[in-house]
């Protein structure tokens, strides 16, 4: 307790410097809201790959245990596809009415239709129909969640002082890592009520119900959140009629390199870190506890790494650089750190864990800042949430692919390091090629 202590004044202390003209409380609460709210939106996404192994069978049946895990991870793919059509709908009305309301409602929705997956009948129920509603809810979850990440985004670096931008952005990543927190908290709560055998009846619909929990306190919030100055000020009496369309036109290289960054730090999250309560299962003897302290290891450094990974990009002033060179690192290292928890030992899976948490960390907190810096404000929300949701939407083919490629190598291992180590070369190479920082300056 004495560490978080010192740790939460850190942050404040940095909050609290001269800088920038724009008020530090208010950004700092308004990155706290979007750390609680991206947390609750990826515990709704990550909750799903957890209990993987568990309810693919009962939505996807078949003779090969791996052959139903394949067919349910191909709805993880469908749902990510629904997130640039979201990212379009959210940041055109965001762009155009305000950002909070749109903000506000990807949340609720995102909420609504993770709680109603605890209630649905599995194919031995209903038979296909059970996995059509699946399916289903996968596409809105995908859906609502393109306006929580791109809002998020958004909202923070509009509130930020110009010279702390990626402390608050990386607050504002750090919710991702609380969200497979959070899943680890619900796993061991439904593991407590429904232990055994009842885990695979009652337990997996437990974890989602859980997420009215996050949801809530999430809710409650940001509905104080107010209104971005800088939309009000620059965008509000004359916004862009479509947006996306002035983004296409005026900054369409910035989306393509946004992409293919977006979809290489995808990859490794969707392919190692939150397929790792999966591979985990799949591949070793670790008990569930033991898998849960790994995840959690992994993610608590996660935490708190990321707003001093985002404020570095602050005071060495440069972010492309940072984003490629600790993507080429995470490139060079995906081999022994799979092949760690490839192994089985419990220490090397908290190690592996660990520098791979950190490594993450350090490259995703620098991304709100980056995309937000190269934009104007009135497309901004739209820039932001179709690129990330389009990149992220193609990493979603990640854990299938490992998956597949580990069994057409007879190494998992093998398939993980080749299709990870790809994407974080060419996600590197992407960031190179952005434009030049503008770190410290005033937004567009």
């Amino acid at each position: 307790m004495t560490l978080i202590f010192i740790y939460d004044k850190f942050l404040i202390n940095i909050a609290m410097a001269n800088n920038g003209g724009k008020d530090k409380n208010t950004a700092l609460k308004v990155a706290i809201s979007a750390n609680l709210g991206w947390g609750f939106e990826l515990f709704d996404l990550v909750v799903y790959l957890y209990v993987a192994n568990t309810i693919a069978p009962l939505f996807f049946p078949s003779s090969s245990r791996i052959a139903s895990l394949l067919l349910f991870l191909l709805t993880i793919v469908i749902g990510y596809f629904a997130r640039p059509l979201g990212g379009i709908f959210f940041g055109h009305y965001g762009d155009r009415i305000g950002r909070k309301r749109l903000w506000f409602i990807s949340l609720l929705g995102m909420g609504i239709a993770t709680i109603m997956m605890g209630f649905l009948p599995t194919y031995y129920q209903i038979g296909i129909m059970a996995t059509i509603l699946l399916v289903m809810l996968r596409i809105l979850q995908g859906f609502f969640l393109a306006g929580e990440w791109g809002g998020g985004m958004t909202l923070v670096s509009e509130f930020s002082p110009d010279n702390l931008r990626g402390l608050m952005g990386g607050i504002q990543q750090g919710g991702a890592a609380l969200g497979l927190i959070f899943a680890v908290i619900a796993n061991e709560v439904a593991l407590t009520l429904a232990p055994g055998n009842t885990f695979q009846t009652l337990g997996w619909r437990i974890m989602f119900w859980f997420g009215v929990v996050p949801l809530i306190i999430a809710l409650a919030v940001r509905w104080k959140v107010g209104e971005s100055v800088e939309w009000l000020t620059k965008v509000a009496d004359k916004p862009e009629k479509i947006p996306i369309v002035t983004v296409f036109k005026r900054w369409w290289k910035l989306v393509i390199i946004a992409t293919v960054v977006l979809f290489a730090s995808g990859s490794i999250y969707y392919g190692i870190i939150a397929y790792m309560p999966t591979f985990l299962g799949l591949y070793t003897k670790l008990s569930p506890y033991e898998i849960d302290n790994i995840v959690l290891a992994t993610n608590l450094i996660w935490l708190f790494i990321s707003p001093l990974t985002g404020y570095l990009s602050d005071v060495m002033k440069t972010r492309k650089k940072l984003i490629a060179y600790i993507g080429f690192l995470i490139g060079l290292l995906v081999y022994p750190v799979v092949s760690m928890l490839y192994i089985g030992s419990y220490i090397l899976g908290i190690l592996a864990g660990l520098i791979m948490g950190f490594l993450f960390a350090f490259q995703y907190s620098l991304f709100p800042a980056w995309l937000s810096e190269n934009i104007a404000t009135s497309v901004r929300y739209s820039y932001i949430a179709f690129s990330i949701n389009l990149g992220v939407a193609f990493s979603s083919f990640a854990p299938y692919i490992v998956t597949a490629l580990g069994l057409a190598f007879h190494n998992p291992v093998t398939g993980t390091a080749v299709f990870d180590v790809t994407a974080a070369i060419i996600g590197g190479i992407a960031a190179l090629l952005s434009p030049p920082d503008k770190v410290g300056m005033e937004l567009q």
